[in-house]
């Protein structure tokens, strides 16, 4: 673990910020929350018997043959239903933004030189780094929400709620495809590490930098024998342009990373870590020297301090790099659906902070030696 007086003093000084700052606050946003949640309730009642009288109007409706009023009647049950469960989503989110804004500043001072990134433009994680760590297939769109920037005996370290979205086609045939969703936390290794070494979990397809260009191909493929077919020699030669446009830039693409670095698969020490993650390596030496029994056994403990059933991470160039998927909503003091006369959640976001100090600590990477 991370040095133990170290996290006894973080500890420490949260709970005394919390008590002397934060709880108080907590009791004003406490009784908000709970005047909201008498709104909700209200709207809820006045709600679930209108949807009920216009689902008995549907049925009714339907029965007697009129389809056009049951796809009206339909169309306002689903509305309703909209309703029923969107506004207090909405509501409860903007509850959850009122409170980070009023009460995250002096829960930060307590962890130590953290600080909020409030400029959604800037992107603290590059997207050279995301694609050099080649913890992600190839994204074209990228959304970051909560952002840190943070500082722990020198070693400077970034944490980003980020999604990578690949989009491809456009009008009817767009499809958008998530590459990945949760957080992703970067540390200046201090260090050079001289080859790329990478953990994930098994089955992880979106690693490696891999590209959607096979389902391109098939699409392709489809057109020109969709065109034989149907006797179609415009089908056909629309078919085999794409086809030469994708290898064409499947060459040029190969010629850009043909020069990248070839991981092989290596078997580690510890039986079961292997029956979940797989790693790769430039090199099986420093492969091995990295990913001791001592760091799978932190970097399972990163993925329980966020709640994660999957993790994976990337030592390459001087930096190391944790992605970790997840859906829920991250960094969260509070909402409408938890009491807040406690320091639940709070002290989850502390002992997600405190698993990343323990990767710095494991590391030793404020010492600037080589590996």
């Amino acid at each position: 673990m991370a040095n133990a007086t170290v996290v006894a003093e973080i500890r420490n000084n949260f709970h005394k910020i919390y008590y002397d700052k934060i709880a108080p606050m907590m009791v004003k946003y406490e009784e908000e929350r709970k005047s909201e949640w008498k709104k909700i309730y209200l709207q809820e009642a006045g709600l679930i018997p209108v949807a009920i009288l216009f689902m008995y109007l549907f049925c009714k409706a339907i029965l007697n043959g009129n389809g056009e009023l049951g796809v009206l009647l339909i169309f306002i049950v689903l509305v309703l239903f909209g309703c029923m469960f969107g506004i207090p989503t909405i509501k409860s989110d903007n509850f959850a933004k009122k409170l980070k804004q009023e009460c995250l500043k002096p829960i930060l001072k307590s962890i130590g030189k953290i600080k909020p990134v409030t400029n959604n433009k800037e992107k603290i994680n590059p997207d050279t780094n995301l694609r050099e760590s080649e913890l992600f297939s190839n994204y074209n769109r990228r959304y970051d929400d909560d952002m840190f920037d943070g500082k722990y005996k020198d070693v400077k370290y970034t944490i980003s709620e980020t999604r990578l979205i690949y989009t491809s086609g456009s009008g009817k045939t767009k499809n958008n495809s998530t590459v990945f969703e949760g957080v992703i936390i970067n540390f200046d290794a201090n260090k050079t590490i001289k080859n790329k070494t990478i953990v994930a979990t098994k089955n992880d397809k979106n690693i490696r930098n891999k590209s959607f260009f096979g389902f391109t191909i098939v699409i392709a493929l489809y057109i020109i024998f969709a065109g034989i077919f149907l006797k179609n020699l415009l089908f056909c030669l629309f078919g085999i342009a794409g086809l030469l446009a994708i290898f064409n830039i499947l060459f040029l693409y190969y010629q850009e990373n043909k020069t990248k670095e070839t991981l092989q698969e290596i078997k580690l020490e510890d039986t079961e870590f292997n029956k979940k993650y797989k790693a790769y390596s430039s090199d099986e030496v420093e492969g091995r020297y990295l990913i001791t029994t001592a760091f799978m056994e932190r970097f399972k403990n990163l993925q329980t301090a966020f709640g994660a059933k999957k993790a994976k991470c990337s030592f390459y160039g001087d930096s190391l790099m944790f992605a970790i998927p997840i859906k829920k909503n991250l960094f969260e003091i509070g909402n409408l659906f938890t009491p807040l006369d406690s320091p639940k959640l709070l002290e989850r976001f502390l002992d997600e902070v405190i698993s990343i100090l323990d990767m710095i600590d494991y590391f030793k990477l404020n010492e600037r030696t080589g590996l």
